[in-house]
């Protein structure tokens, strides 16, 4: 009857009408739920599962590491909590990204992101100390190579 689909109408526009207070804007510091948002050198991966849970959803936030998925789980105990949770929040994970070469990664390529966050830059672990100039110039290199990546990547008003 008319009058029954009219109030299945208004129960669809009010449930829908619900679900939009649910997709309220979340601020964390620098970082908004609507942002499209690239995490690059994840460790275990914590930093992004705050920020998703934070949020309430991981829908826009894409977290990447350099190493594979099974070095992550290995070298980091939270790791596996981390990605599970940061998957069932919808989060678009990837693990041996260069940093260097973002713009290259075929996931990537096409993308533009609001932020892109690189929280611990560090070109590896090597004998040498932390002033030796070889070193030194390794994350010098390191970060160029993110700067020039990222910039092709992050969105005019980023």
């Amino acid at each position: 009857t008319p009058m029954a689909a009219m109030i299945e109408l208004s129960e669809l526009i009010r449930d829908r009408d619900d679900d939009d207070v649910d997709d309220e804007e979340v601020w964390v510091t620098h970082y908004s739920s609507n942002q499209q948002i690239l995490l690059v050198g994840e460790g275990d991966f914590s930093f992004s599962c705050s920020l998703a849970t934070r949020f309430g959803s991981a829908s826009k936030i894409t977290a990447s590491s350099l190493d594979s998925y099974d070095a992550v789980v290995k070298k980091y105990a939270k790791a596996r909590s981390n990605l599970q949770t940061l998957k069932k929040l919808g989060a678009f994970l990837l693990h041996g990204v260069d940093a260097t070469k973002l713009q290259f990664h075929p996931d990537l390529h096409f993308r533009r992101f609001d932020r892109i966050i690189f929280n611990f830059p560090h070109a590896g672990f090597h004998s040498s100390k932390e002033s030796d100039s070889h070193l030194i110039q390794k994350h010098r290199a390191l970060l160029f190579g993110f700067f020039h990546g990222a910039s092709h990547m992050l969105r005019a008003d980023g």
